[in-house]
């Protein structure tokens, strides 16, 4: 069943962009590593899960993946979380990112991330808003061993077209800007309701938990 909800997935992706183009991040947090391995086998090439903890105790059992932290990051888990992850997307505070170089300098690693934004200044939901993108961004072009990859965002429930342009458009022109230590390359966009939408308006990497595992 994964295989063909895998298929359906990318089929969907295809009826606004190149699949090749873009990443699909399967979501494990409520999945057990047998489900979270034969999705690996079935294609996917990147998981991400939503804490620290969960990460670490799993993370010998899964098969050769690359390991995303797509939930709210601490500054005492910090890290834990840089020994482990391929890429950080939910970077929200100069705080965490001056943290984040810290501990990755400690083992001589250069560590990806993503600054995520609340890109609707939702109260329940954690994030930069866009007035402090430009701090953190300049925060993480004064320190050595982080790489900002790009954006991250979870659009609200329901959430009309209009959100996801204005994501688009801002990681566009946060591109033009010549940042220290930055690369947007990434635009980490959608979830199981509304990654077509979300590739629609320019996303490059979806995270999908449900759709997938369902």
């Amino acid at each position: 069943m994964i295989k063909e909800n895998y298929d359906e997935i990318i089929n969907r992706i295809s009826e606004f962009a190149d699949p090749s183009t873009v990443t699909v991040v399967a979501v494990t947090k409520y999945q057990s590593v047998e489900a979270a391995n034969q999705a690996i086998l079935c294609g996917i090439k990147d998981i991400g899960e939503n804490k620290v903890q969960q990460l670490c105790a799993r993370n010998d059992l899964f098969l050769p993946v690359k390991k995303h932290l797509i939930g709210h990051l601490q500054t005492n888990k910090v890290k834990s979380a840089v020994a482990i992850a391929d890429l950080i997307q939910s970077v929200d505070s100069v705080r965490v990112a001056v943290e984040i170089s810290k501990q990755a300098a400690k083992i001589g690693k250069t560590q990806d991330i993503l600054i995520e934004v609340n890109i609707a200044d939702e109260a329940t939901k954690t994030g930069a808003s866009i007035n402090d993108l430009n701090d953190i961004l300049n925060a993480c072009a004064s320190v050595s061993c982080i790489s900002v990859k790009g954006l991250m965002a979870i659009m609200p429930i329901g959430a009309d077209e209009y959100y996801f342009e204005k994501m688009h458009s801002l990681f566009q022109n946060t591109k033009t800007r010549n940042y220290e230590n930055t690369q947007l390359q990434t635009l980490s966009m959608g979830m199981s309701d509304d990654y077509p939408l979300a590739v629609k308006h320019g996303s490059n990497m979806i995270r999908v938990g449900r759709t997938l595992f369902k």
